[in-house]
């Protein structure tokens, strides 16, 4: 008798919710149609409006750190063909100190999430009037639609999705599923003629260090603790690496995370094996992360670091089901599964990934003897 109850409790439940639904999709068609009248009326259309010869073009990359430094070659595409352009990009709290690391110097926003604040940067942004404005975001997002709707751009570019009502050119979206986040982004390069297969989707950016032979960097550290690595998993894969041959293991963690990184080194009792320096600025972390000849990593910004430095690494994901695990462009590299998560990471498979990693890159790694300075991105103009 309960379990009736409860079946029918539950039935309820699910009818109230999806009652629900079509309210909730009428808000926000109707907010779409706002934005649409506040940003002047914008739909895409069978007969796009052509983009200038050098246009004026602000970039919306407002997320995350992952997500900028991944875009990093986008911006190197558009300077390549537009060089005498004003390129400009609105970053947020989240991924501004990435600024330094940007392929060249260009105009930067910040989104602040405050009212007065963004409301001051949005009327700054309409002073200019930019030719173009494009949306990088591959997921609708509320924020980047009501942003193009008061940064009033002549053209708005995007990427066909739910909120496509604020573009006036969009591009295809392929499948999150199948298809490399970096394939997706590119496809926001063709409404300025670049063919995207002709570009390199490597991260771009502005990095000089010294690969340091013998010298293996362990990141424990992600956005969530079931994507993060546990200490006494990431010791036991620290003291497998040194067992090969490597001279020492340098753990990365996050600032807020710095605990998991301490017990790391301590489960590891070793003293080749020492938690990086705290330092103040993303720019240092990320020369750090470039010191290293091999990377162990479970956060995708980091995987951007290393990638733009040509850094081979293996990589310690949970499952992904609703999108295409962000791995490396342009850099060997192999990947790890853990079921269910990260948080019962399993050491010997990790380990297994590793070798094999060495054993693909054998001859590469002959040419790091000594460190060498790297830069992976160099200004190049037509």
């Amino acid at each position: 008798m309960r379990g009736r109850s409860v079946n029918r409790a539950a039935s309820l439940l699910y009818m109230a919710i999806a009652s629900l639904k079509p309210i909730e999709l009428f808000f926000r068609r109707t907010f779409l149609r706002i934005l649409q009248w506040i940003g002047g009326n914008r739909q895409p259309s069978a007969n796009p409006p052509s983009i200038p010869d050098s246009p004026s073009i602000l970039i919306l990359r407002q997320d995350r750190l992952g997500d900028v430094l991944m875009s990093t070659f986008l911006l190197a595409a558009l300077k390549m063909r537009y060089p005498s352009s004003r390129i400009a990009i609105l970053l947020g709290k989240n991924n501004i100190q990435a600024k330094p690391l940007l392929p060249f110097d260009c105009e930067t926003y910040l989104y602040q999430k405050n009212v007065v604040t963004d409301l001051g940067m949005l009327r700054k942004i309409r002073r200019e009037k930019f030719d173009v404005a494009i949306d990088m975001t591959d997921k609708a997002s509320v924020t980047s639609s009501l942003l193009l709707a008061l940064a009033k751009a002549k053209i708005n570019v995007g990427i066909e999705k739910e909120n496509a009502i604020v573009y006036d050119i969009t591009v295809p979206r392929p499948s999150q599923t199948e298809v490399h986040i970096t394939d997706r982004v590119a496809e926001l390069l063709r409404p300025f003629g670049i063919d995207p297969n002709s570009v390199d989707k490597s991260p771009k950016l502005k990095l000089i260090s010294s690969r340091r032979a013998g010298r293996i960097g362990l990141n424990v550290s992600s956005r969530t603790t079931d994507r993060s690595a546990p200490a006494r998993a990431s010791a036991e894969i620290a003291k497998g690496i040194l067992d090969l041959g490597f001279q020492e293991i340098i753990v990365f963690c996050a600032p807020h995370d710095r605990e998991r990184g301490e017990q790391t080194v301590k489960l590891a009792k070793d003293n080749r094996v020492w938690l990086a320096e705290p330092v103040k600025q993303f720019v240092e972390f990320a020369e750090q992360i470039a010191s290293c000849e091999y990377l162990v990593t479970a956060d995708t910004s980091v995987i951007q670091i290393a990638a733009a430095v040509k850094i081979p690494m293996v990589l310690m994901f949970k499952p992904m089901f609703d999108e295409h695990p962000w791995t490396p462009v342009g850099v060997p590299f192999e990947i790890h599964t853990q079921y269910p998560s990260l948080d019962a990471l399993e050491p010997q498979p990790v380990l297994h990934l590793f070798s094999r990693l060495l054993s693909r890159t054998a001859q590469s790694r002959q040419s790091i003897e000594m460190p060498q300075p790297v830069s992976n991105y160099a200004p190049t103009t037509l």
